[in-house]
């Protein structure tokens, strides 16, 4: 066996835990990513153990031995320019979750910038398999609280290759083979080939006169699940130009618990082209356009968090921090991208996430299942300290949100159709029959949006939990402090 440390015998066997001759815990290294050196003499006690754990993988071909991959490559495409400033970051915490899983006696070492390899010399395939996965899915909380299920593509892949195919004579690993295993998995490559002995099938021949007899007899089947009706009126966002040009302000939101503002709700700002006026919020999002709210969702939460960070970093860390509300679209949290739109979470803190941030579920098509809102929604849930579901004064989900974990319900009147417009006596009235009905279901309920004071004054009378709008205060550049609003205030108004 070759005495280098490139022997990925020899890169295994550091991971056990061995003393390297410095007296220090060697580290598995990490060929391509600049750090670990081509050529240092392992230890006699490390070649020891590599030897044996090559005895044990190679000794018997019958057992078809292999080594297993975790594969970050899928979270570093999503994170793209930001990945090498959260390499290392994201190395130590892939290190801690293996050591947590992959069980006494068994290595592991890095390959490349993003992927990992595990040895289970003792373990049955089955075993290891179930281990390997066991570390993927622990990656994936971890890494914003990835869930795998129908259609996601999770931030963190398994796979495995066999010993003889991978690694030659001289420990050498062959680099290629293992990124081919992992592009596989990736694109969700089959497991089965056609074989030759399908090339020699053939068509079953039918007469002309029982094929047209068999196409009369065909009749139109409606679709099992027709299309969902948009939560929007299609002509209430304009589609978005290419040159469009977004920015970010903050909505400062007066919170029943603790009287005063002391939230604050991101809101996209888009201005089409010069002179034109500015789009807000909901109204930002074209309908039946998931690529465009996926561009200003990403683009909220991108300066969402520059904004916080900021923010933290101005502010007087003995000071009460306000809470932080992220609205995010359902197109984009249902999708199959949605990883890339949390991705800038990492840069804040799990107790920043834990204590301060919100997300905000809006556009809900109608029509959405329950199980598909609760997926979205546990997704989310890893994520922040709540989640809020916007619906529509038309929609009766306050129940349904109860059940599956859901803070509070809420509306915003900017999204009012025509039709739904009112005065704001009938208005209030139609708030009070909605906090009603969240009271029974036992969650909160808000409102955004609110122009008028006599509306702002009603709502944190009657009992709402949060309530924001140009009637409350003006919108401002970053999120602010916590600021003392006494419920009477508003009720004298």
């Amino acid at each position: 066996m070759a005495g280098l440390s490139t022997s990925i015998w020899l890169r295994l066997a550091q991971s056990i835990g061995l003393m390297g001759e410095d007296g220090r815990t060697a580290r598995p290294s990490a060929p391509g990513s600049g750090k670990a050196p081509a050529a240092v003499r392992p230890s006699h006690a490390i070649e020891s153990t590599a030897t044996r754990l090559q005895e044990m993988l190679e000794a018997d071909p019958g057992l078809k031995a292999r080594l297993h991959i975790v594969s970050l490559a899928e979270f570093r495409d999503s994170v793209g320019d930001k990945w090498p400033r959260l390499a290392t970051k994201v190395g130590i915490i892939v290190e801690q979750v293996i050591r947590r899983h992959v069980g006494q006696g068994n290595p592991f070492c890095q390959e490349g910038d993003d992927s990992w390899i595990l040895a289970f010399p003792t373990l049955s395939n089955e075993e290891a398999r179930r281990r390997t996965q066991i570390i993927v899915e622990d990656l994936g909380r971890h890494l914003f609280g990835e869930k795998t299920g129908a259609g996601d593509r999770p931030l963190a892949v398994a796979a495995e290759v066999a010993v003889a195919d991978v690694v030659s004579e001289d420990g050498e690993l062959n680099s290629a083979h293992v990124r081919s295993a992992v592009d596989d998995r990736r694109t969700g490559g089959a497991r089965n080939t056609v074989s030759d002995s399908d090339n020699l099938w053939r068509p079953i021949e039918r007469p002309e006169q029982a094929r047209k007899k068999e196409e009369a007899a065909w009749e139109v089947m409606e679709p099992a699940n027709p299309r969902k009706t948009p939560a929007f009126d299609p002509g209430m966002a304009p589609s978005m130009p290419a040159g469009a040009r977004l920015s970010l302000v903050w909505r400062p939101t007066w919170v029943a618990a603790g009287e005063a503002i002391s939230a604050y709700s991101a809101r996209v700002v888009r201005i089409d082209h010069e002179g034109a006026e500015p789009i807000e919020g909901c109204r930002a999002y074209p309908p039946d356009d998931p690529k465009s709210a996926l561009t200003l969702d990403r683009f909220i939460v991108s300066n969402a968090v520059r904004d916080i960070v900021a923010a933290s970093r101005s502010g007087n860390p003995e000071v009460e921090q306000s809470s932080i509300i992220i609205p995010l679209s359902w197109s984009s949290l249902s999708s199959e991208q949605r990883g890339s739109v949390i991705i800038p979470f990492s840069e804040l803190t799990q107790q920043t996430r834990n204590s301060r941030l919100i997300i905000e579920i809006f556009n809900i098509p109608d029509g959405t299942s329950t199980p598909e809102l609760e997926a979205v929604v546990s997704y989310l849930r890893s994520l922040c300290r709540e989640v809020l579901v916007r619906t529509r004064i038309s929609a009766k989900l306050s129940s349904l949100a109860a059940e599956i974990g859901v803070s509070m319900v809420g509306l915003d009147l900017s999204e009012l159709r025509p039709e739904e417009k009112m005065d704001d006596e009938n208005l209030l009235a139609a708030m009070e029959r909605i906090h009603e009905a969240t009271t029974r279901d036992g969650i909160g309920c808000y409102l955004w949006s609110a122009r008028r004071r006599r509306v702002i004054g009603g709502l944190v009378q009657s009992g709402f939990e949060m309530v924001n709008g140009p009637g409350l205060m003006k919108d401002i550049g970053r999120p602010a402090i916590v600021v003392p609003a006494p419920r009477a205030r508003f009720v004298a108004a």
